[in-house]
């Protein structure tokens, strides 16, 4: 008798592990990749700005914007980044952005023309 009352704990300990580790947060490695997009605009004419660099400071990434004024910058490891917007004629921006759980980052920049 006492043996079975073993196996019945054993087997309960057994189930609250499974049960763990099915409720177990994904790994790092198993996240999926961020994405960072938005338009860019000129502060004083509400116009969609063409040919500004978005570049990603110190990871090599850089995407101009389309003549509507869009980017799209894919496959981003979740973190902080320094995001720089600069163009001739309009003052660069330098913004923090952060990509988290692998959710797109969608803004609107204004740049003040110089």
């Amino acid at each position: 008798m006492k043996t079975t009352t073993e196996n019945t704990s054993n087997a309960g300990q057994g189930l609250e592990q499974l049960i763990h580790l099915i409720s177990l947060p994904e790994t790092k490695n198993e996240t999926t990749a961020g994405v960072f997009k938005g338009k860019v605009i000129s502060a004083k004419t509400g116009a969609r700005v063409f040919g500004v660099v978005v570049e990603l400071v110190g990871t090599g990434q850089t995407y101009i914007t389309s003549p509507t004024g869009y980017f799209k910058m894919t496959d981003l490891t979740e973190g902080v980044y320094l995001a720089r917007f600069s163009v001739p004629g309009f003052k660069e921006v330098t913004e923090v952005i952060a990509i988290l759980n692998g959710e797109p980052l969608d803004v609107t920049l204004a740049l003040e023309v110089v």
